[in-house]
């Protein structure tokens, strides 16, 4: 791994046709290789307006929920996403609601950058996806945002102290692929999925890339019906 470099650029804004294309190539990789999302269940965690990632694959998928914590967003939200059964709330307790309990066969998680919450209480995907294994059915995809060349970031040290928790080592201003792909599929191993598909999809952004899992239960699983 590289050394720890704090960088700083100004942000760019990127025509949403720019914002959508790495999921639609996410899509179309997953279609080449036998994955029918037309029988998926998907969930948005993050779903903002849903005019990023969200609009790239909604045709895809037998149904949608999006779930979103701004109430401003909602109007445009389900503008975007006509079909979607929209929930504006706090992801992260919806994901607790019984209902939704091994329910989703795609789910994306868009998540922020640094640290973010009422108290600055969550960080990029990390206490997200330890939710992932009980909003999955017995097997599904799973999409998430990772970060693997940060900018601005020595700048934010609770954010680094994060990542540095997380990963599990000093320097993570630069994460190597390869790493990734051994941290990732071990963190779903320890709770009880197996990784059967993992691949990375860059991103708009140049330090960020889609990690992209197809993963399974093990052991006895049921899928609920409805």
């Amino acid at each position: 791994m590289k050394s720890e470099v704090a960088t700083a650029r100004p942000p760019r804004v990127y025509p949403p046709e720019v914002i959508q294309e790495p999921m639609r190539r996410v899509v179309l990789r997953l279609r080449s290789a036998g994955e029918d999302l037309a029988r998926m269940r998907a969930l948005e965690f993050f779903a903002r307006e849903g005019n990023w990632q969200t609009i790239s694959y909604a045709a895809e998928v037998a149904g949608l929920d999006a779930w979103e914590i701004t109430p401003a967003y909602e109007s445009a939200l389900r503008h975007n996403l006509p079909n979607a059964r929209v929930r504006i709330g706090d992801s992260y307790e919806l994901a607790c609601q019984p209902e939704f309990t091994r329910r989703f066969d795609f789910i994306v998680i868009d998540n922020p950058q640094s640290v973010f919450g009422a108290q600055s209480e969550h960080c990029e995907h990390f206490d997200a996806l330890p939710l992932v294994p009980g909003l999955m059915a017995a097997q599904g995809i799973v999409i998430f945002n990772v970060n693997h060349t940060p900018y601005g970031y020595a700048q934010q040290p609770d954010w680094e102290g994060r990542r540095r928790a997380f990963y599990g080592i000093e320097m993570t201003a630069h994460l190597e692929f390869d790493f990734l792909d051994t941290f990732y599929r071990r963190f779903f191993r320890t709770r009880g999925c197996e990784t059967r598909v993992l691949f990375f999809e860059p991103r708009h952004e140049p330090s960020l890339a889609y990690c992209v899992m197809k993963l399974e239960r093990r052991g006895p699983s049921s899928t609920p019906a409805g």
